[in-house]
C-alpha cells in the first residue's frame, strides 16, 4: 500500500484521511527544506510531499507528470498512478516488460496513457500465442482500463532472428522503447533486435504510429540506437548508431511524420544514456552512459543548438552514467541523476544551468541508494523523484 505525507502542501483539505484503496494516509508536518547542498547559494529545495512505495513496486525505473500536473505516474514493475490534487493513489496496471526506462506516454489531455500492454507468457498448446500483439494500448489513466489498440508491429521478429518457429516476442522485444508526442499526437516504438550467437547482425527500428488510430504510418531502419525523444512541434531526436568503432556516436534529428532527417552531428559523448528536448525544442540535452574517455577531454552532460548541433554548455559531474534528465519548464534548468555514486555516497541529482556553469543545487542519497525519474511538472515545476522507497515533491525556490 501507497502511503502519502503531506509538508505544507498548500492544497485545502489535505490534511483528510485517503479513503481510496492503497492511499495510506495524509499528515500535515513541518515545511522545512530538503537536506542537500546549493553550490551557487540561490536554489533550495523546500519538500512538499513524499508518497510511501509498496516494497513490491519500490524499483521505480522512471517517472513521468501529465501535461495538466494533476497525476504522477511512476514506472516500476507496473505503472502507479497517484491524483496529485486529492492526493489520493488511483490505479496500478501492467505493462509490457523491457529494459528501457521508456516505455509510456501521455495524451495531450492527461486522460490517457499509452504503453504496450503486458504480453502473455509463451502457451505450450498454443504456440502462437505472442504472435504480433497490437504494437501499443491506450489505457484510461485513472482506470488502467484499455480503450483502444495500434496496428501489429510491422515486422515479424522470428523471421528476422531466423527463427521462424520461436514465438516468444515477449525476449526479444525488452529492447523496446516506447515514446509519445507532447501533443499526443504520434507513437514512436524503436526496436533493437538481436543479436543472438550464430544469428544475423543486430537490425535497428523505428516504428511510427498515429496514437488516435493506432494506425502505422512509418519505419525506418538502420541508423537509430535508442533514447528516442519528440519536440513539440514534432521532430524526432535520437542517439545514433556509429557505423564503426572508430567513429564518435551521433546525435540524429528528423521531421515526422516524414521520417526526413534535418540534422545529424557527433556527440563526443560516447554512449549516451539519457536524451531529452528543451521545452521551447530549441536545444538538446543528452548525458553520458559511460566515461569511456579521459575525464578533462570530455563532459558527462552536454546541451547542444537543436539546430546546428553546435554545442552550447557541458558539465563534468564525475559520476556516471547520467540515467535520468529532464528540463524545467522555464528552460533556464535541467535536472540530473546518475545511477551510481562514489564512495560511500549513493548517486548524485543535480540541478544544472542550461547557459552552463557550476551546478545551483546538488544532492547525494545515500549508501548505494538509488535516485530514479526525477522530473518537473510542466504546469507548476515542482520536482519529483524517487529515493529509498518513496517518491518525494518538491518546489524549487530562488531560481
Amino acid at each position: 500500500m501507497a502511503s502519502l505525507t503531506r509538508r505544507a502542501f498548500g492544497v485545502a483539505g489535505m490534511g483528510a484521511a485517503l479513503a481510496s484503496a492503497g492511499a495510506g494516509r495524509a499528515q500535515a508536518s513541518g515545511s522545512a527544506g530538503f537536506h542537500g547542498m546549493s553550490d551557487a547559494g540561490r536554489v533550495r529545495l523546500k519538500q512538499i510531499a513524499s508518497i510511501d512505495m509498496p516494497r513490491s513496486h519500490e524499483h521505480v525505473m522512471s517517472m513521468s507528470w501529465s501535461p495538466d500536473g494533476s497525476r504522477l505516474v511512476a514506472d516500476s514493475s507496473v505503472l502507479n498512478v497517484f491524483d496529485m490534487t486529492t492526493m489520493r493513489f488511483r490505479a496500478r496496471f501492467p505493462i509490457m516488460e523491457a529494459q528501457w526506462p521508456r516505455r509510456f506516454g501521455f495524451s495531450a489531455d492527461g486522460r490517457e496513457l499509452i504503453a504496450s500492454k503486458a504480453l502473455p507468457r509463451r502457451s505450450t498448446e498454443n504456440n502462437t500465442t505472442e504472435n504480433n500483439p497490437p504494437a501499443f494500448s491506450v489505457f484510461e489513466t485513472d482506470t488502467g482500463r484499455i480503450v483502444r489498440e495500434s496496428d501489429v508491429l510491422p515486422v515479424f521478429l522470428p523471421d528476422i532472428l531466423g527463427r521462424p518457429d520461436d514465438f516468444s516476442l515477449q525476449r526479444h522485444r525488452v529492447m523496446q522503447s516506447l515514446t509519445v508526442s507532447p501533443d499526443g499526437r504520434y507513437v514512436i516504438i524503436t526496436l533493437n533486435v538481436g543479436p543472438i550467437p550464430g544469428g544475423p547482425s543486430p537490425r535497428l527500428f523505428a516504428f511510427l504510429f498515429d496514437s488516435q488510430t493506432g494506425r502505422h504510418l512509418n519505419t525506418v531502419e538502420g541508423l537509430l540506437w535508442s533514447l528516442p525523444t519528440i519536440s513539440r512541434d514534432n521532430r524526432f531526436a535520437s542517439a545514433a548508431r556509429p557505423r564503426n568503432l572508430g567513429t564518435h556516436p551521433q546525435l540524429a534529428v528528423f521531421d515526422l511524420p516524414s521520417f526526413q532527417q534535418r540534422l545529424i552531428f557527433p556527440t563526443r559523448l560516447g554512449f549516451m544514456e539519457s536524451l531529452a528536448w528543451s521545452p521551447e525544442g530549441d536545444r538538446l540535452a543528452g548525458g553520458m552512459a559511460d566515461q569511456s574517455s579521459p575525464r578533462e577531454k570530455y563532459d558527462s552532460i552536454t546541451i547542444w543548438n537543436a539546430t546546428s548541433g553546435a554545442r552550447l554548455a557541458g558539465f563534468a559531474s564525475g559520476i556516471e552514467p547520467i540515467r535520468h534528465l529532464d528540463w524545467h519548464p522555464s528552460g533556464r534548468l535541467i535536472v540530473t541523476a546518475s545511477a551510481k555514486g562514489t564512495g560511500d555516497r549513493g548517486s548524485l541529482l543535480q540541478l544544472l544551468p542550461s547557459g552552463g556553469g557550476v551546478p545551483v543545487y546538488r544532492h547525494f542519497a545515500s549508501g548505494s541508494t538509488l535516485i530514479n525519474g526525477p522530473c518537473f511538472c510542466p504546469r507548476t515545476a515542482r520536482l519529483a523523484w524517487h529515493e529509498r522507497g518513496k517518491i518525494l515533491i518538491h518546489e524549487v525556490q530562488g531560481l
